[in-house]
């Protein structure tokens, strides 16, 4: 009865759970102890990271990739709840009245909202919404017109070059095709971000890419090229190369898109796998609705280059704002008007 006490005060805090994964897996019933003692005890042995434990697990035939995956999935439906009960957590960026037109259009309108550290937030709505542009402020890579984008406590604006490519190494993006080069095998595809913005040596280089594949479950295609790879393992290669910098904030611009439902789901686990060994602060924008719902903490709906709601994710899906039904069901009547 303690234990499940002391459980149950983690996950209402609100806060990332202080424990490891292996720690987490053991206590949520996954793993017994004598299955974690022997693959911590080949950790060290190996000279392993403790954070790999999951995929060691795997490896050894002690639990399937499948029950690995739905643990994870089960403690982060619980933290998801427990977001929904306390959802005060300091913001990573925010925007302060950002406006940006292109060709005389006005694609954001005043926008003001809030990224949450160290959790999972959804940005949706309709095509052309100025879902992508937003992302792009986050890096510097677009300035407002008016209004202003902070991270952490950098105003973007008013900060030097030198200080925006000094934040810009803290980000991660995550393409919406991938963008892998198809000149380039897998292995150097990974290692592009490190050979171009680092002064890690060969060895070193080599140990992050082969750790990042492996994160992704793509351990010995290094020498492939993208045209040899099926689109779900492109996006798995594109996330490798997005974790292998080690950042603390990742973009994904519709990781799931083009994919089939299976693959789909596939992806979301990934990601949901990566942020609970990391606690990556991540960004996700996407159309794979309501499907997002499960797979984030937070939600932000834009709709006309304004946030129409923010808040936690099961708040967003269970909305009586008719903008937000129409958009989840996907039907054609109602507030929002195609031309």
């Amino acid at each position: 009865m303690a234990k499940t006490k002391k459980i149950d005060e983690e996950q209402l805090s609100g806060k990332p759970p202080p424990l490891p994964v292996g720690q987490r897996l053991l206590e949520n019933g996954c793993i017994t102890q004598a299955q974690l003692d022997e693959t911590l005890d080949e950790c060290k042995r190996n000279d392993q990271e403790a954070y790999l434990i999951g995929h060691l697990l795997v490896e050894k035939g002690l639990i399937t990739q499948s029950e690995l995956l739905n643990c994870l999935f089960q403690q982060f439906t619980m933290e998801r709840v427990a977001y929904q009960l306390e959802s005060n957590v300091p913001a990573k960026i925010r925007f302060k009245g950002v406006e940006k037109s292109f060709d005389g259009r006005l694609v954001l309108d005043g926008l003001e909202m809030e990224i949450p550290a160290h959790k999972i937030t959804a940005v949706i709505g309709i095509s052309g919404g100025g879902k992508s542009v937003t992302l792009k402020h986050m890096v510097g890579l677009v300035k407002p017109d008016k209004g202003e984008v902070w991270v952490d406590d950098n105003n973007l604006a008013e900060i030097s070059d030198k200080q925006l490519n000094t934040i810009r190494k803290r980000f991660s993006l995550l393409f919406q095709g991938g963008a892998l080069f198809d000149s380039l095998n897998v292995y150097d595809n990974v290692a592009f971000p490190l050979k171009e913005t680092t002064n890690l040596d060969a060895a070193e280089i080599h140990s992050r890419v082969t750790k990042a594949l492996r994160n992704v479950n793509l351990s010995g295609i290094e020498k492939k090229f993208p045209d040899e790879l099926s689109g779900g393992m492109q996006k798995r290669v594109a996330l490798a190369r997005a974790l292998v910098i080690r950042p603390d904030i990742i973009l994904l611009d519709e990781p799931t898109a083009g994919l089939d439902p299976i693959i789909e789901k596939a992806i979301h686990y990934l990601i949901c796998d990566t942020f609970m060994r990391t606690r990556y602060t991540m960004v996700i924008i996407s159309h794979a609705v309501p499907a997002i719902f499960d797979w984030c903490h937070h939600v932000i709906v834009l709709h006309q280059g304004k946030v129409r709601a923010s808040g936690p994710s099961m708040d967003i899906k269970n909305s009586k704002d008719p903008v937000i039904r129409q958009f989840i069901k996907g039907e054609l009547d109602g507030p929002i008007k195609f031309v």
